[in-house]
């Protein structure tokens, strides 16, 4: 099988290597990354669409849709987003941004606990590839599915792609939370039990299936994010409790809070972390936190 990936980065290069170890044929198009060593490549990405029919877009989120332009997929072509997040220009989910910007007709997103440099390293992991249609589920399935890499099915498009935005922000607030002195497991725990049911609570208003977000997608991957230092997202939240502030990473709780806004959801831990970024100290953030009113759990 052939299988196209637009974005030559660590991350582009860790998903043809998976598609390798399934036994096919990776093409990953690039354009002003590196170009990828030991790998199929072109530097021309609208070479990809007519080299395979199914694409996996292993961008940022704020450059998926420069990379389908580039591309330019057309009807033939099943596309897969790989990247997190919310397109930060509408808010939209990636995949709308995907057909908004090209004449595919069918597409799916990928999530889970895949640390890049593991995969890179050779390690095992999981994800899971969710669309409304199951030949881009099993397409995908075929395409990366080993030994190495195990890739389970969803139809729960949107709760994949919820849980692929707020896992990373979950992560900052957990490396913040244990981060602060004076703090210990009890705020861990506080802040990993509360946060996911922010999580639960905005999956329900806009439709996903709870289970999604208990499954890889969900869990698996706020476990992976948060397990070891290094993880980027925890880290963060590591830096943020130090005092340093790294403004870029306030796009994804901000593009969240838009979309809890849109949907008459509350996300406190959400909104602290955006009030940080905004100059707010982490302390004061937190007393706020706990001066809020006594509600029921659930």
């Amino acid at each position: 099988m052939k299988v196209g990936i637009l974005g030559g980065g660590k991350w582009g290069q860790a998903l043809a290597r998976l598609v390798l170890a399934a036994g096919n044929e990776p093409l990953i198009g690039w354009r002003d990354e590196k170009p990828p060593h030991f790998l199929p490549n072109t530097r021309k990405p609208a070479e990809v669409p007519d080299f395979a029919e199914l694409l996996l877009v292993a961008t940022s989120a704020a450059y998926v849709r420069e990379g389908i332009r580039l591309a330019q997929p057309g009807p033939h072509n099943r596309v897969v987003v790989a990247g997190r997040g919310l397109d930060p220009v509408s808010g939209a989910w990636l995949t709308d941004a995907v057909l908004q910007e090209c004449d595919t007709l069918r597409v799916g997103a990928l999530a889970g606990p895949a640390p890049v440099q593991e995969i890179l390293d050779g390690g095992l992991c999981a994800g899971v590839v969710a669309s409304r249609f199951d030949e881009v589920r099993a397409m995908t399935t075929e395409a990366l599915h080993s030994s190495r890499y195990r890739c389970y099915g969803s139809p729960d498009l949107v709760g994949v792609q919820l849980a692929g935005a707020a896992m990373p922000v979950l992560a900052t607030l957990l490396g913040l939370a244990t981060s602060l002195r004076g703090a210990g497991v009890g705020v861990h725990g506080m802040v990993l039990a509360r946060g996911f049911a922010e999580t639960l609570r905005l999956g329900k208003a806009i439709g996903a299936d709870s289970l999604t977000f208990t499954g890889l997608a969900g869990m698996g991957d706020l476990v992976a994010a948060q397990a070891r230092p290094g993880q980027p997202h925890f880290d963060a939240g590591v830096a943020l409790a130090a005092g340093k502030l790294d403004a870029a990473g306030a796009a994804l709780p901000r593009a969240l809070l838009s979309l809890a806004k849109l949907h008459r959801v509350e996300l406190p831990l959400t909104q602290a972390l955006v009030a940080i970024y905004d100059g707010l100290s982490p302390l004061d953030a937190v007393m706020k936190l706990m001066a809020r009113g006594a509600s029921e759990e659930h």
